[in-house]
């Protein structure tokens, strides 16, 4: 039995520390973030931008906060509706057919009020 428990504590550990190394959210690394880096196979943007999501991080952050964090936002026909959108790459899964989006809206005041990632 304890041998079974031992098993069991030693899988979990194991299973979080793979995760938090490919799968968990990181912190903004200019390095990472560059445009040239969007074909990751570590999604380390995807990574980044779940971090800014989950945390709120950008929440209340004005325009030019958020350009001197993550960049100038390449220019794009894709989601019109939001006031900044970047491209993440192509959509974490086994068939990666379209691709995901950090999108952020802005208020009348150019506050942040909202970020989301989205899929195309």
């Amino acid at each position: 039995m304890r041998r079974w428990i031992k098993g069991l504590v030693f899988a979990a550990a194991g299973a979080a520390i793979v995760y938090a190394v490919f799968f968990g959210p990181l912190p903004i690394v200019r390095s990472w973030w560059q445009d040239d880096n969007w074909l990751d196979p570590l999604h380390k943007r995807h990574r980044i931008a779940d971090g800014l999501v989950l945390t709120g991080a950008l929440v209340g952050k004005s325009r030019a906060e958020v350009v001197a964090m993550l960049g100038e936002p390449p220019k794009t026909d894709y989601f019109e509706d939001w006031s900044l959108v970047y491209i993440l790459g192509s959509e974490r899964g086994f068939f990666s057919i379209d691709s995901e989006w950090l999108v952020i809206r802005l208020d009348d005041a150019g506050s942040v009020t909202q970020a989301a990632i989205v899929r195309d």
